[in-house]
């Protein structure tokens, strides 16, 4: 996962730290929206270096409910969490976070 993160925070010219941070709550969203069978199959997909930002709580959370997080919150909670407001770098997160996930998936 580091190596994956040390990549993400290159490409995106942000340091690693922000880069985890991005990762961890772009994941978050993503399960969190996904109705809980489909959480439980990702949870079980995803690399446990991923899986392992979450406590038991969260997990049990994902398997269990759905949230509906609007694409437009969680732009705002990756830029005012990592970025002090700035949106157009949160949006260039989530995107590449997304494709990280995806990939970690197919």
């Amino acid at each position: 996962m580091e190596d994956i993160i040390e990549h993400f925070a290159q490409r995106l010219e942000i340091s690693p730290d922000m880069a985890r941070q991005g990762i961890s709550i772009t994941s978050k969203y993503f399960l969190q929206n996904s109705e809980p069978v489909v959480a439980t199959g990702l949870l079980s997909m995803l690399p446990s270096s991923l899986t392992n930002m979450f406590s038991n709580d969260e997990k049990q959370e994902f398997k269990t409910s759905q949230k509906n997080i609007s694409y437009d919150e969680i732009i705002k909670k990756i830029s005012n969490e990592c970025f002090n407001g700035d949106l157009q770098k949160a949006k260039k997160v989530y995107e590449e976070a997304i494709n990280v996930i995806k990939r970690q998936i197919w």
